[in-house]
């Protein structure tokens, strides 16, 4: 028996030591996949390093003066869309030092602003100029047909088509429904709701007649469509018309095809809608442009509070050049936040850390930097090992985390008053701290994790579990912390 014990624990800590560095490989590995631009001679892609000393490859390769990247994690690829004058899809491999690997036409004149896989042989692309959605093979550009989305436009027939986001079997178009007589949005922006499975459009109201989108709020869709997994919504920004103080941050569900509210308005955040995302906290971030002529019409990054919509602090703020410098922003799992600051005498790529919202430095990467996409796997994912009726255990965002964590779960029909338990155990499978885990019947809860352990002390670098029990059963992912 004692031998048996003994090859057990070898074997434990076998595991043990190579889950850690797995998980330190991992974060290694990790980058920021920038594109960068000055509008019209020079455009390319650099990459940083996640981790410090953040070390920066620049211009790469040549992409479009006019292009946005979106990274797939299941194929582990990079999709360069290159836009206006372009037309076409440009694939770029971290596997291979970040080689481009392929590219293909979407049509001549067809402008993409967007891809979206739904597994590795079918892809989604928004033609902004055309009718049609194209769907095609993500590596060939193969045809595999096209979804007509002109039943949803504005009073042109073009409806615009943006950017994308695929959640539950459904693909989220934007629509932006420009009258191209005034270039101006007609009436609130829409998102296009498609199955999936029969390449077909959802009638989210049958019964108002003809096929209905989601109407938003808010007109001209203009940001990225985020999927926020923490609270199962899809975030969106819209600018409406430029220069003026008709737009927002709002959210919908994917899952009951409903708007839920607008987060916040221009009027609150003082300025054109660039860009802004939601941290799994409080807090919300947004790029604004100064609702005045070009080029007294600076930029800065604003933080905001999420549920009243009020800023509540300025991180940067322009004070020099002609018109807005600043772009996108975008938020890793390690709780930070990417800004893109194009100031043309030094271009650089501005990092904070969430929540504290201090600089941690500014990366520079040669061109003016545009648009970025981190170039991350995940940690955690659904277990092996669950019981009957087993309550749903989403991952913590952020994953990896720095500071802090939200944990969501959802607790099935019928969870009547059986107590919750929510544990953080160490890789040996000790307890570091019990959390309080809310039970108000059926339905999505939340737990934030601060990252401290049951003595109030800060938890070390590493892979920490976080188990459930419900009911008899129970389920655990894992969540890595990088102090």
């Amino acid at each position: 028996m004692r031998a048996e014990k003994a090859v057990l624990f070898a074997v434990l800590a076998v595991f043990m030591i190579t889950a850690a560095a797995c998980a330190r490989q991992a974060a290694a590995d990790e980058y920021a996949f920038v594109v960068t631009t000055d509008y019209y001679s020079a455009a390319y892609y650099s990459t940083i390093e996640i981790l410090p000393p953040r070390t920066a490859n620049i211009s790469i390769s040549s992409i479009n003066t006019d292009a946005v990247a979106y990274y797939d994690q299941d194929e582990d690829m990079v999709f360069v869309v290159n836009r206006y004058l372009a037309d076409n899809i440009q694939l770029v491999d971290p596997g291979s030092g970040f080689a481009t690997v392929g590219q293909y036409s979407v049509g001549n004149g067809s402008n993409p602003h967007d891809i979206r896989l739904a597994g590795s042989g079918k892809a989604y692309v928004t033609r902004y100029e055309w009718k049609t959605l194209f769907i095609c093979d993500p590596y060939t550009g193969d045809s595999l047909g096209a979804i007509d989305l002109s039943p949803l436009a504005d009073s042109d027939g073009i409806p615009e088509m943006d950017r994308m986001e695929i959640v539950g079997g459904r693909v989220f178009v934007t629509l932006n429904c420009i009258n191209r007589a005034t270039w101006l949005p007609e009436g609130p922006g829409k998102i296009a709701v498609i199955d999936a499975a029969a390449d077909t459009l959802v009638d989210v109201d049958p019964a108002t007649p003809g096929v209905q989108p989601i109407w938003l709020t808010l007109p001209n869709p203009y940001t990225e469509l985020r999927y926020d997994r923490c609270r199962g919504e899809l975030v969106v920004g819209c600018i409406g018309a430029w220069g003026v103080m008709d737009g927002g941050i709002e959210v919908i569900d994917p899952f009951t095809l409903e708007r839920k509210r607008v987060v916040t308005t221009e009027a609150q955040l003082g300025g054109d809608v660039m860009d802004g995302v939601l941290s799994p906290g409080n807090k919300g971030y947004a790029v604004m442009m100064d609702s005045v002529p070009w080029p007294s019409n600076f930029g800065r990054l604003v933080c905001f509070d999420r549920e009243t919509g009020e800023v509540m602090d300025t991180l940067y703020i322009q004070k020099s050049g002609s018109g807005a410098s600043l772009a996108g922003i975008e938020i890793n799992r390690q709780g930070e936040l990417y800004l893109c600051d194009r100031d043309a005498t030094r271009p650089r790529v501005r990092i904070y850390d969430i929540p504290a919202d201090t600089l941690l430095g500014a990366v520079d990467v040669g061109v003016p930097p545009y648009d970025v996409a981190f170039v991350q796997q995940a940690y955690a994912g659904l277990p092996a090992e669950q019981g009957p009726a087993m309550t749903e255990l989403l991952a913590a965002c952020p994953n990896p985390a720095r500071h802090s964590a939200i944990i969501r779960y959802t607790l099935p029909d019928g969870a009547g008053p059986y107590p919750v338990r929510l544990g953080i155990y160490d890789i040996e499978g000790r307890l570091v701290r019990m959390l309080d885990a809310p039970h108000p019947g059926a339905g999505s809860c939340e737990v934030a994790w601060d990252g401290l352990d049951g003595r109030a002390s800060p938890v070390s670098s590493g892979v920490y579990y976080c188990r459930l029990e419900h009911r008899g059963a129970h389920a655990a992912f894992r969540i890595v912390f990088i102090r």
